[in-house]
């Protein structure tokens, strides 16, 4: 049993009942906690605060650090399923011990008054909607951002963790109805979300790209361009333009030309004519 000492301060979540709709309302949240409005977690949460702390619409924000007194990653001491992307964020599905995964059993259905008042599901609706076994229990939403305090220092690490239930989901507070968070203004540059990749990350340097937009510039250069005209092209419209081979006259004319300059046929060339006509003649 875990116990708390006189000199440690209990550790409450970052915000007590919040949905996490998206990744500005997450940066909202970040920007709270580094302007001092909300307090982040400093260490591992013991035994004693998981059991008070870890509810539905709970939400933990935390730094990444390798120092022995912070936090490297989260626990909780719950048991849950593989990682699920809804971008931005991760989701995770409690499994309850009388977790049964039965087709027969007809599950709960939800209405989300929010996702449906947006037009577009928020990525918590999207994973209930795409999940073949809807869970009962909590979900565990995560997001990770890349943090700069001043244009000179490190990039650090912050994480988010929050907790829901889909049964309670409709009546957890967003950030609109919160009266101190609608209000924090977010400035640009300083969060980046920490799954973002660059399509040429791990290329060497000096190697060729092989993305798309290469590739396709490649081909463009080998294309005939728009601006030469081939010769008797007709006029009009440019979508009316067709490709007009030159005559003939003129392509046997520098066949002859290019013969004159360069010199007169191969040996082998001249014997195959000379075996053609003799066939022809026979």
């Amino acid at each position: 049993m875990s116990l708390i000492s006189a000199d440690q301060d209990i550790q409450r979540p970052t915000h007590p009942r919040l949905h996490i709709r998206d990744a500005r309302d997450a940066h909202v949240v970040l920007e709270a906690v580094r302007k001092g409005l909300l307090q982040p977690i400093k260490r591992r949460l013991n035994e004693s605060e998981r059991s008070m702390s870890i509810r539905s619409g709970s939400v933990f924000v935390w730094e990444e650090s390798d120092d022995e007194s912070g936090l490297r990653r989260w626990t909780d001491s719950r048991l849950w399923s593989q990682s699920r992307m809804r971008e931005p964020f991760l989701f995770y599905d409690e499994r309850l011990p009388n977790d049964v995964h039965d087709t027969d059993e007809r599950s709960p259905t939800y209405r989300f008054i929010d996702g449906i008042s947006r037009g577009v599901p928020t990525p918590a609706v999207a994973h209930y909607d795409r999940s073949n076994h809807h869970p009962k229990g909590l979900v565990k939403q995560a997001y990770s951002a890349k943090v700069l305090l001043s244009p000179t220092a490190k990039a650090r690490k912050w994480h988010l963790t929050a907790y829901f239930s889909y049964e309670d989901l409709e009546y957890i507070p967003t950030i609109d109805q919160d009266p101190v968070l609608h209000r924090v203004t977010v400035p640009p540059g300083v969060f980046r979300s920490g799954k973002n990749r660059t399509k040429n990350s791990g290329v060497e340097r000096g190697a060729r790209s092989h993305s798309p937009d290469t590739e396709t510039s490649s081909l463009s250069s080998l294309s005939p361009k728009p601006d030469r005209e081939m010769p008797n092209a007709p006029t009009g419209h440019p979508e009316d333009r067709r490709l007009v081979l030159p005559p003939l006259r003129s392509t046997l004319a520098n066949v002859h030309q290019y013969q004159n300059v360069h010199g007169t046929r191969s040996t082998e060339d001249q014997r195959i004519i000379r075996l053609l006509n003799s066939r022809h003649v026979g």
